[in-house]
């Protein structure tokens, strides 16, 4: 098998999965480098256990694998390569994680629709770079109820996060690694008291 044919893989880098190994299916997925993953996880210990979690623009699955393994009560994967999705499902098989619910459609049409169950307590957006604006994808989080004023979302941009701060939002931590922009945003305690 030629290196270009190689399969890719992400380790679990933490938790009771830690060291597993899942597949890349598909060959557009940039998995969250461990680097970054570390710093996001370091960030999060706080509320990750027994939260609720939403992966949009999933790919490999490390965040919600990595969410799963760290203690959160489920996690919620979306992505609309069958290929991604069928790698992630066969993982979840391999290792009996059954608490990572696996859905393959559009990430972007999702969230323009009503959530009809709880919000999230956090949400991971990191979808391929240039192709959405990420402000929109946040505001369709709150205005259809995926999140709300005490849901973490983070996010992963190859351009600087803080255009997204306005008075209605505020980033609470944000770093870069290499060419990666990742931080979490939250509303801002004024715009969540209407």
């Amino acid at each position: 098998m030629s290196a270009s044919h190689k399969m890719r893989r992400v380790r679990i880098i933490g938790g009771k999965h830690k060291g597993i190994f899942l597949s890349v299916g598909d060959e557009l997925t940039k998995p969250t480098p461990d680097r970054v993953r570390e710093t996001l996880f370091n960030w999060l210990t706080p509320n990750i256990e027994g939260a609720n979690v939403l992966e949009l623009f999933g790919g490999s699955g490390c965040l919600s694998v990595e969410s799963i393994s760290r203690g959160c009560n489920s996690a919620y994967y979306v992505d609309t390569s069958r290929k991604a999705c069928g790698a992630i499902k066969d993982t979840l098989i391999r290792y009996r994680i059954n608490s990572i619910n696996v859905t393959c459609k559009d990430a972007i049409l999702m969230i323009q629709e009503k959530n009809k169950e709880n919000p999230y307590d956090i949400i991971f957006i990191d979808p391929p770079y240039d192709k959405y604006e990420l402000h929109q994808i946040v505001e369709n989080l709150y205005e259809q109820s995926w999140a709300d004023d005490e849901s973490l979302i983070y996010l992963e941009s190859n351009e600087c996060l803080d255009k997204l701060v306005s008075p209605k939002y505020q980033l609470i931590r944000d770093s870069k690694a290499g060419n990666v922009y990742y931080g979490i945003l939250k509303l801002t305690t004024k715009s969540s008291k209407k």
